[in-house]
């Protein structure tokens, strides 16, 4: 009796594993767009059949960007619904899902969109311009000091921030400023130029110099605009020549002199 089921036990066990060998999987993903923008929600399903059946098990996906340097793994139920929220961290451009079980792979391509989003904030006399998109901003940014408009090209990396100082004669002024696309704008605000005389604009944390000897620039981009250079040259031509001119003055007098 004892060897009839155990008997019985085996063969139950070897009927089970060939049907699982045997077993017909299909698999794929459902409910994908084409393309989404950051703070949207990707709602799929990953479909799973078995011998034409609709099964409910664990499968494993990925997200991942074209470019292999983010990577999103994910236990879900097959057939159910599932989402994922695009990040601001989620770089632009081409992704794909893929899921898989019992040998069987899919994979789904999609696109996230890009996102030049920018946070502007005065804190003090300081601007902090805060990239929040997926992309470099590189966009020039007007200020308006009181009366005078200025612009500013900026060079800033996902995720990063670039500090200015505001300087101007000592007062309080309306300043506001845009990028074409976003705006901000603070009353009231405080300003001194300490060692700037009557200068007005922004002075870059990292080059004290930007913006007070010619046209404003960004540090990451002067070799671009060589203006505060041009503008030593034109001094020091002056400076020198005012010298020579004196230098020649005086040589001239004690000539004179010598000859009387």
């Amino acid at each position: 009796m004892k060897n009839r089921l155990v008997l019985g036990l085996s063969c139950l066990v070897l009927f089970l594993l060939i049907s699982l060998v045997s077993a017909d999987y299909s698999i794929d993903v459902s409910g994908l767009k084409e393309s989404y923008s950051i703070g949207e929600k990707i709602s799929y399903k990953v479909l799973l059949l078995e011998d034409g059946n609709p099964i409910q098990q664990s499968v494993e996906v990925i997200f991942s960007s074209d470019f292999g340097d983010e990577e999103i793994i994910k236990n879900v139920v097959s057939n159910e619904k599932n989402i994922l929220l695009v990040e601001e961290t989620f770089s632009s451009l081409g992704w794909h899902i893929k899921a898989s079980y019992g040998g069987k792979v899919v994979e789904r391509p999609f696109l996230i969109q890009e996102n030049s989003e920018v946070e502007f904030v005065i804190e003090g006399n300081s601007l902090i311009i805060r990239n929040r998109g997926n992309v470099r901003y590189t966009r020039d940014v007007q200020i308006k000091i009181g009366d005078i408009t200025e612009s500013y090209t900026q060079n800033i990396p996902v995720g990063g921030e670039k500090v200015w100082k505001l300087v101007a004669p000592e007062g309080s002024y309306n300043i506001e400023i845009t990028d074409g696309v976003n705006k901000f704008s603070k009353s009231n605000v405080p300003l001194t130029s300490i060692g700037t005389g009557n200068a007005i604009g922004m002075v870059s944390e990292d080059f004290r110099l930007t913006g007070l000897l010619g046209g404003p620039t960004d540090p990451d981009s002067l070799g671009s605009s060589f203006t505060p250079l041009r503008n030593y040259v034109v001094v020091l031509t002056f400076v020198g020549a005012v010298f020579i001119l004196g230098v020649l003055f005086l040589v001239e007098k004690k000539l004179k002199k010598k000859k009387k």
